[in-house]
């Protein structure tokens, strides 16, 4: 393959699949283990952050809180889309993932951790778990690669195993009287090193794997990864732009019910994206002669649709049971908060259908452009919505630029692709890929 400084000119040309490749209900299969996996990991969460909350370990909670989000920033800011890169690219642009990952990642995330836990430190917070919270937050962006690992191989279901195994560990550790963070950073590392023994030859972290790091390769990363860098970072502002702006002309007490209830939704609309990756990783597959998968583009779309308009109609039903009874939540009107974002949900699940099967057939830079699309009409009627209706205006903001998003989306989708909104180009459907540059 042509290279510039390092960087693929384009991916894999005229490449032979090496097997047949997963059928449909494979895929299907799949895309069900690798949802429910983040269903089941999200239930221990909860239940080990229930349990702390019971045992009085709030110091715990509010240190794991702080360091991991503020080191989720770091890892973004210092890795850009490289874990997307490192999934959906050619062998030579993983290899510049695991040099940018080794030499300039953790090296940003360790000083970062040093940083945000004196501050944090200075402020009351334990320091022991603060350093514990950073390990955490280090190994979780380390598993994000073997994960990867593991999904490029088909192997969700080993994946499902690792995530919810290292989680119920945690669950254990916690009942027994360990610290919260302590229990999640020992899970955590040993999650990575019993992946990399399954992994094996295949594991990111062998010793042959070490030999391939240098500089000049970490900084092609960045190149590569550009597109998928925009792709992730209008990713988080779309997660919240509209809980940023609420929080302006809101009180604490609002904040709290609405941060309730946008959390359920963006991990409602996590277990969709989980399922969508599957046919993701089918069709970048396919595109660089790893398998032949045989599914048609609008695949994912049936997938998202699937998924989520049930969900969306369950949750909906049950909102005022939800917020009333089950979160006791003091606003009343929280109920039509939650249902209007899952008015949003199927919008929200067909949009990133599309952007998936983009990014899998390795046309990065026109998923960044739909996601950039998104970007600017969320701010547009989150800007206007929010500071007249208050949360109602927030959940309404979303729903509007999903709905609006999803059809400006398929416009252009129309028009560049001269054939039907739906079609992808992977090889999959008879085209050969598109440069990811």
């Amino acid at each position: 393959m042509p290279t510039t400084a390092g960087v693929p000119t384009g991916d894999t040309a005229d490449v032979r699949p090496t097997n047949p490749g997963t059928g449909v209900r494979g895929l299907a299969r799949n895309s069900a283990i690798a949802a429910g996996a983040v269903v089941a990991n999200g239930l221990l969460s909860a239940a080990i952050l229930a349990l702390c909350a019971s045992f009085g370990q709030t110091d715990e909670i509010a240190a794991y809180t702080v360091m991991t989000s503020a080191l989720a920033f770091v890892i973004i800011g210092a890795s850009g889309g490289s874990a997307l890169l490192y999934l959906n690219g050619t062998e030579e642009q993983r290899t510049l993932v695991r040099s940018q990952w080794a030499l300039v990642v953790v090296p940003a995330v360790l000083v970062g951790a040093l940083v945000i836990g004196e501050f944090y430190a200075g402020r009351g917070y334990s320091a022991t778990a603060l350093v514990a919270a950073g390990v955490v937050a280090l190994g979780n962006g380390v598993a994000q690669l073997q994960i990867a690992d593991f999904n490029r191989r088909m192997r969700f279901l080993a994946t499902a195993v690792l995530m919810c195994g290292s989680k119920a560990a945690s669950l254990v550790m916690v009942l027994v009287g360990v610290p919260l963070t302590i229990a999640l950073a020992t899970a955590g590392l040993a999650q990575l090193v019993v992946g990399e023994l399954v992994l094996g030859r295949d594991g990111s972290l062998r010793r042959a794997r070490f030999r391939e790091l240098s500089l000049r390769r970490a900084f092609a990363g960045y190149r590569s990864s550009r597109h998928l860098f925009g792709f992730a970072l209008g990713e988080l502002y779309v997660a919240r732009y509209a809980t940023l702006v609420l929080s302006l002309v809101a009180t604490p007490t609002v904040m709290g019910s609405f941060g309730a209830l946008v959390t359920a939704y963006q991990a409602i609309g996590g277990v969709v994206q989980s399922a969508l990756q599957v046919p993701m990783v089918a069709r970048t597959r396919n595109r660089l002669g790893l398998e032949s998968a045989r599914h048609p583009a609008h695949f994912s779309v049936a997938m998202a649709l699937v998924c989520a308009v049930p969900m969306a109609i369950a949750v909906a039903g049950l909102a005022p049971w939800l917020t009333g009874t089950l979160l006791s939540l003091p606003h009343r009107e929280a109920a039509t908060w939650l249902a209007v974002f899952m008015l949003a949900l199927p919008f929200l699940a067909v949009s990133r259908a599309l952007m998936f099967n983009w990014i899998g057939d390795g046309d990065f830079a026109r998923a960044t452009r739909a996601m950039a699309v998104l970007a600017v009409i969320l701010t547009i009627t989150v800007t206007f919505g929010v500071p007249r209706f208050g949360p109602l205006g927030a959940a309404t903001a979303t729903a509007a630029a999903e709905v609006a998003a999803l059809a400006v989306i398929l416009l252009l989708a129309r028009r560049s692709a001269g054939s039907g909104p739906l079609a992808g180009t992977s090889p999959a459907d008879g085209q050969r890929p598109r440069p990811n540059g």
